[in-house]
């Protein structure tokens, strides 16, 4: 069994392939799409526009992996087709993992005035009045006394 997502994602593919010319469906091995329905959420239902691109479409990452990975395989006739494929995904790749280095940069994370005026309103916030408690210092004569005292029950 597959895991529901997946399942959820071939459900997906083979909604997205309905909108496919019958050509392009040909070149996709028969034991393939086969593989595709067996392993398809059956409880999912899915509903997007044909008319609109593939990237304005709201799909699951794992169905565009899987639509990029039928395309390389079966829509790409020659290696130039494919090449060109592949550079284009690594552009991608390239231009998401520079947009999240800048989300998520560790050096810019204090420079950020959100950021330090969140640290500024906690510690506005903090309230003085709950300060620490001091124990008592007992002279170690006087502890030792009253240990005797307890050891003996006298009060």
């Amino acid at each position: 069994m597959v895991n529901e997502r997946y399942g959820i994602a071939m459900a997906e593919t083979l909604h997205y392939l309905k909108g496919i010319s019958q050509d392009d469906i040909n070149k996709i091995p028969d034991n393939f799409i086969t593989f595709l329905k067996n392993n398809a959420s059956q409880n999912y239902e899915c509903k997007f526009d044909y008319t609109r691109p593939l990237k304005e479409l709201n799909l699951k990452n794992e169905t565009r992996g899987l639509i990029a990975m039928i395309c390389l395989n079966y829509w790409c006739e020659t290696e130039e087709q494919k090449d060109a494929f592949r550079e284009h995904l690594n552009k991608n790749e390239k231009q998401y993992q520079e947009e999240l280095r800048k989300k998520y940069n560790t050096d810019d994370i204090f420079k950020k005035k959100e950021f330090i005026s969140k640290v500024e309103t906690t510690i506005e916030t903090i309230d003085t009045n709950r300060l620490p408690i001091q124990a008592k210092q007992e002279n170690i004569f006087k502890r030792l006394f009253n240990r005797i005292m307890k050891i003996f029950h006298i009060k």
